[in-house]
């Protein structure tokens, strides 16, 4: 079995089994600069990159625990539209999620649409949409 090549600093980030020295993960290290993602979901990491689009609506497909836990991801500077301060999101349930949220998703585009009236609307897939 060979040793797992790894990039230089990442060598914590990463364990292998069955007959070499446990290695201590390093978790708690902050992320590397230039990872969009890191530690997190590829809907964070679309998030991260779209955000600074400050005209445009973001709505996120999925529970309200990943639009929480992005709101504030990563701040955007605008000298006039702030549409992306607020944080949409469809709620899902655990109803929607056996059901599908189709529906639930739809009239949310088109709520926030007719209130809004953005130049561009955003929908963010979370990983339980990804399952679905």
């Amino acid at each position: 079995m060979s040793v797992i090549k790894t990039f230089e600093g990442r060598e914590g980030h990463i364990s292998q089994k069955a007959g070499y020295d446990p290695v201590s993960l390093s978790c708690s290290n902050e992320s590397l600069a230039g990872a969009v993602s890191q530690r997190a979901c590829v809907y964070s990491g679309a998030r991260v990159v779209l955000n600074p689009l400050t005209d445009a609506l973001h709505l996120v497909h999925g529970p309200i625990g990943c639009a929480s836990y992005t709101w504030d991801i990563r701040g955007s500077s605008s000298s006039g539209p702030d549409l992306y301060k607020n944080s949409f999101s469809t709620d899902m349930s655990e109803l929607d999620v056996v059901y599908g949220g189709e529906k639930k998703l739809a009239r949310a585009i088109r709520d926030l649409a007719e209130r809004f009236h953005p130049p561009a609307i955003f929908v963010y897939s979370t990983c339980i949409v990804g399952i679905i």
